[in-house]
């Protein structure tokens, strides 16, 4: 189907500057105006948040001008009408991208000093992205809606390594307050055109105390697992605003034509993946991967393997970056490797299909019904990153934790 909204690199011709004023500045061009009362812009950095950006440009029907940065997350042909995406996608075109975004949110507001605006970004990067790309070209940020896009086990980690200490934390806590004071957010009409990328790579952990102002949620799969042992910080917690959701279940809350189109964006076929489940009667089980420890990890598939192997289908989900995986279909017969794509999308496709899964820890495990968990590769619960530490110390069945010798 003609997706007629979706522009792609070859579009960014047809657009005129009007990000640069100065003669060292690319012409990257904007995306094009259309009227509404709502614009919505999407920069995401990670997987995570780029499923739930994904998502939430399926479910608002408004214009929304759209970048990710990990360029096999998404299809780009698949995308609804009213999205448009940035010519200029991936890690080493951030600096068009940020340019091309500016000149978008300049050119919207010079033809519409009303218009309100929807901002979805990575958490850790959202304060600096919404203060330089709308308060700094002279935007009130009570016409900014920011929704920041938990990227996983990090939100709970860099939460409780800052301000997880009791006293500590509270110091950590009013420093982040200070520096975000200390920036001008009303927007004085000024244009301001940065021509450095700290919006992307500092002040991760503003993210935090943004969230208690009005104009601000924080999206995670759950707040309240937020560790701190500083009793200033967990009463500034309990005034964060905060939705806890997952992709999986938000795809499912989506009506099924938004399924549809959601899954259109998504580069793999569904049924590849549901006919593997499918070829044997015996129950399915999972074992995810890494890209790191290749060693440990065939130990590990070997044992799993050996001790599930006759009650259950055994496939292995290799991690998109690992190669080390490519023989153990020989090395371990009956086995099958999983089509390589990002584990969320095994979850959209086939969760229901999985009996019993486990693997090493990481972001996955937020989506993963712990229930279906029946082995990890880690010590126990307390060796596991944040908040899996908490999710599988309250876990009610029998995990088997296997550590590589």
């Amino acid at each position: 189907m003609k997706k007629g909204f979706v522009f792609l690199c070859g579009m960014a011709a047809m657009f005129s500057c009007i990000s640069c004023d100065k003669d060292d500045t690319i012409d990257v061009g904007s995306g094009e105006y259309v009227e509404s009362d709502v614009y919505a812009f999407s920069m995401t950095f990670g997987t995570m948040p780029s499923l739930y950006a994904g998502l939430y440009a399926v479910d608002r029907e408004i214009p929304t001008y759209f970048f990710f940065e990990r360029t096999q997350t998404f299809n780009t042909e698949g995308f609804p009408e009213h999205v448009m995406l940035c010519p200029y996608l991936g890690a080493e075109q951030e600096v068009q991208m940020r340019d091309w975004m500016k000149a978008t949110i300049k050119n919207i507001n010079e033809k519409n000093p009303d218009a309100q605006f929807e901002l979805y970004v990575d958490d850790l990067r959202a304060g600096p992205i919404s203060h330089d790309f709308f308060a700094a070209q002279g935007i009130d940020m009570s016409r900014v809606k920011v929704i920041m896009l938990s990227d996983g086990t990090g939100t709970y980690n860099e939460f409780y390594n800052n301000f997880g200490a009791s006293g500590t934390g509270e110091t950590y806590w009013k420093k982040m307050v200070d520096e975000i004071n200390g920036m001008s957010w009303s927007g004085d009409g000024a244009y301001v055109d940065t021509k450095a990328l700290e919006e992307f790579e500092e002040h991760w952990h503003w993210s935090y105390p943004l969230a208690t102002r009005e104009n601000y949620t924080y999206v995670m799969h759950d707040h309240s697992l937020l560790e701190t042992s500083d009793t200033y910080v967990t009463e500034r917690v309990a005034e964060m605003h905060c939705e806890d959701r997952n992709v999986v279940d938000m795809l499912n809350a989506l009506p099924q034509d938004k399924q549809e189109t959601f899954l259109s964006m998504i580069p793999y076929e569904k049924s590849v993946y549901v006919e593997l489940m499918e070829e044997s009667p015996k129950p399915n089980l999972i074992i995810n991967g890494t890209s790191y420890q290749a060693e440990n990890q065939r130990k590990y598939v070997e044992e799993v393997y050996n001790q599930y192997k006759d009650d259950y289908d055994v496939f292995f989900e290799p991690h998109p970056a690992d190669e080390s995986y490519l023989d153990y279909e020989t090395a371990f017969p009956g086995l099958k490797n999983v089509p390589k794509m990002s584990f969320e999308f095994v979850m959209m496709f086939i969760g229901d299909k999985i009996n019993a899964i486990g693997g090493f820890p990481s972001t996955i495990y937020l989506t993963v019904p712990v229930e279906k968990v029946k082995f990890m590769f880690a010590a126990g619960p307390e060796a596991m990153p944040r908040p899996l530490n908490i999710i599988f110390s309250e876990a009610t069945q029998d995990i088997d934790y296997m550590l590589a010798q």
